[in-house]
């Protein structure tokens, strides 16, 4: 597909994040004249002293590690030489006036082109209206700009829409949990319930016991493959309240039943704990359970995205997520809370920290103070994505970076 205008690419924007961004700052290189990655960032909120005023130099040092930030995720991307650039924002633009975040924009530019990157050209959108943000020629760009239904009617949207693509209104919309993120308020079916409640009492202090792990284990590699039950359903969103099988899971997800169970051994064996640091929230395993150091680094470097040999199996995520979703349905208290925790990392593992934030966000509504949903989250707020996300080679293709 080409995009051979402004309303083309401002028209590919939403297509490829899922959503129409709000309050965004969206980034899209470029390999001579070839979209490569996108990244979305939510705009800088207004920062002052409690009295109304700037603060300049904590402004500058914001601003600074903003577009440091940004950077260092374009950077990923060895073959751009380029970056468009869309800003969506409700904030008004007056004739004559510099437009919008000017000042982290000029920046922005100086600090890509000290990477090799020139910002070659950005629009603004909102308020009804789109304009070209460097331009302010009244003949090529009258002012308030142009009208934004004139994107929908773009060749370039005609055609994604043509292929099947579509997108949502928002967000929340986006990312289809109710509430900002809570399950659904519908009760579970009986049998699930009932199902949870008996795998509470007859495995309480026991799920780490190597038995009881390996078959828990295998239950959600079934799960994963399709295979559901009510009684099963309920087996596994008891599970979730053990740590250890919860962080085996997200391996599991993104690898295969070898390397969580090998990965989880390890660590059991090692201190009884899960590898992300948490009581292990049962009997700790005996020497059955020793494993080799080199799988208890793969599990680890799995769940924190970090080693550069390791990629996900992405049709196996997929399958994960969509297998979560649904079990989202039936559950409650720390079950949903351990699920909304897992969307949110297949969400982080795929690039899409919006997706993932709203995600932790609705597992510590649900559960306050859920340890592994703030570990993740201070991620997120650092900026941090997983190794594999920033490369084009080994990033999930299903979607943008949001």
């Amino acid at each position: 597909m080409r995009a051979g205008s402004p309303q083309d690419i401002l028209a590919f924007v939403p297509h490829c994040l899922g959503f129409v961004p709000e309050e965004s700052l969206v980034l899209m290189t470029l390999r001579g004249r070839s979209l490569g990655a996108t990244l979305r960032l939510d705009l800088p909120g207004r920062r002052d002293n409690g009295r109304g005023r700037a603060r300049p130099r904590a402004e500058s040092r914001f601003e600074a590690d903003y577009c440091a930030r940004i950077c260092s995720v374009l950077g990923g991307d060895q073959e751009a030489d380029g970056v468009l650039m869309v800003i969506y924002t409700r904030e008004h633009w007056m004739a004559g006036e510099p437009p919008p975040y000017n000042r982290l924009v000029h920046r922005l530019r100086r600090d890509l082109a000290a990477e090799g990157l020139e910002l070659r050209d950005g629009w603004l959108s909102g308020d009804g209206h789109w304009r070209d943000y460097f331009c302010l020629s009244q003949e090529c760009c009258p002012w308030p700009g142009f009208p934004l239904d004139q994107i929908a009617g773009s060749r370039l949207n005609a055609e994604l829409v043509f292929r099947g693509s579509s997108y949502s209104s928002s967000l929340q919309t986006a990312v289809g949990l109710p509430a900002a993120g809570l399950p659904a308020s519908s009760a579970p079916d009986p049998e699930t319930a009932r199902a949870l409640t008996a795998s509470r009492r007859r495995l309480a202090g026991k799920w780490t016991q190597p038995e009881h792990f390996s078959r828990t284990m295998e239950a959600w590699e079934r799960c994963f493959e399709g295979t559901r039950s009510p009684a099963r359903d309920g087996l596994l969103l008891a599970s979730l309240e053990a740590k250890p099988i919860r962080d085996a899971v997200l391996v599991l997800a993104a690898a295969d039943l070898s390397t969580a169970v090998a990965g989880s051994r390890y660590w059991l064996s090692a201190d009884g704990s899960a590898a992300g640091g948490e009581e292990a929230g049962g009997a700790t395993a005996g020497r059955s359970w020793a494993s080799s150091p080199e799988a208890g680094s793969v599990f680890r470097s799995v769940l924190i995205g970090r080693g550069s040999r390791f990629v996900p199996d992405w049709e196996r995520l997929d399958r994960a997520h969509d297998a979560l979703t649904s079990l989202l349905h039936s559950a409650s208290g720390e079950p949903a809370a351990a699920l909304l925790t897992l969307l949110g990392w297949l969400e982080w593992a795929r690039g899409r920290s919006s997706r993932a934030n709203l995600c932790l966000s609705g597992a510590l509504q649900v559960h306050p103070g859920y340890r592994l949903a703030q570990l993740l989250q201070a991620l997120l707020m650092r900026g941090e994505l997983p190794e594999w996300a920033q490369s084009p080679k080994t990033a999930w293709r299903g979607g943008g970076a949001a």
